[in-house]
């Protein structure tokens, strides 16, 4: 179930829909602000694996 922590909701919230997007259907917590770093590492691999 994708939760984010409200402390850091403001910087979640700053992203382009298309990642914020992106993050949710991860169904992950993203407590910290390394977890919501970790989505978007993710996010970037597989977009460099699809254009590969």
């Amino acid at each position: 179930m994708f939760y984010i922590n409200p402390r850091i909701r403001p910087q979640f919230d700053s992203l382009d829909t298309d990642l914020k997007n992106a993050i949710r259907s991860m169904d992950v917590r993203v407590e910290t602000l390394t977890d919501l770093m970790s989505c978007l590492e993710r996010i970037i691999q597989q977009e460099g694996g699809n254009n590969a």
